[in-house]
């Protein structure tokens, strides 16, 4: 038989951490309450990270090892997507953000 496990678990952030206990990754809320999702590389550096916004819409972004974003995709309230490229500097490559996004 396998050990007992909880039916629920409760808490403000949860952390996943690797075998060194270096955060890996995070699950949270921002100083709004809105839930985000953050993985971190080897460094403990923020590389991905998924969100909601305060209209509960969902918003994806890589980071450079910088922490600059450089990809960022999002959904207006009408679930238009917006896409936007940057390079290492945070200087914009290619966007395609929707009228009335």
């Amino acid at each position: 038989m396998g050990e007992p496990v909880a039916e629920v678990i409760r808490a403000q952030r949860f952390e996943l951490v690797d075998a060194e206990g270096r955060v890996r990754g995070a699950l949270s809320l921002d100083e709004e309450g809105n839930p985000r999702v953050c993985l971190c590389d080897k460094e403990g550096q923020v590389r991905a990270g998924l969100r909601l916004d305060s209209d509960g819409m969902p918003h994806l972004a890589a980071l450079s090892a910088s922490g600059s974003t450089t990809a960022e995709l999002g959904f207006g309230t009408s679930w238009r997507a917006g896409l936007v490229l940057r390079d290492y500097t945070g200087q914009v490559l290619w966007s395609a953000i929707p009228e009335h996004f």
